[in-house]
C-alpha cells in the first residue's frame, strides 16, 4: 500500500523469531507484520512504564531526603540578611 511514512524491514533473527512466537501465543490469528506492531506497542508501553516508575522512585527518594532535613533551617532569608550592607 502506498504511503509517505517511513518503512522498516526486520530480519527474522533468532531473537525476532522467539518474539514472534511469544506474540503468537497472545495474538494467534495475526500475521507476522501485525505481531511485530503488537510487540512494538507493548514494548513502548513497557519502556514508558519503567521510565515513569524510575521517575517516581527518584521523586520519592528526594521527598524522603528533604523530609529528613526539613526542620534544620528555620531562619528566613530576610532574617539572615538583616544587618548586611546593601
Amino acid at each position: 500500500m502506498p504511503t509517505t511514512l517511513l518503512r522498516t524491514q526486520v530480519t527474522h533473527t533468532p531473537a525476532v523469531v522467539r518474539a514472534l512466537e511469544t506474540a503468537r501465543e497472545t495474538w494467534s490469528d495475526e500475521t507476522d507484520g501485525k505481531l511485530l506492531l503488537h510487540l512494538i506497542e507493548a514494548g513502548e508501553r513497557s519502556v514508558r512504564e519503567e521510565r515513569d516508575r524510575q521517575i517516581e522512585e527518584r521523586r520519592a527518594a528526594l521527598d524522603r531526603m528533604s523530609a529528613k532535613y526539613a526542620g534544620m533551617f528555620t531562619e528566613s532569608l530576610s532574617s539572615i540578611r538583616e544587618g548586611w550592607p546593601e
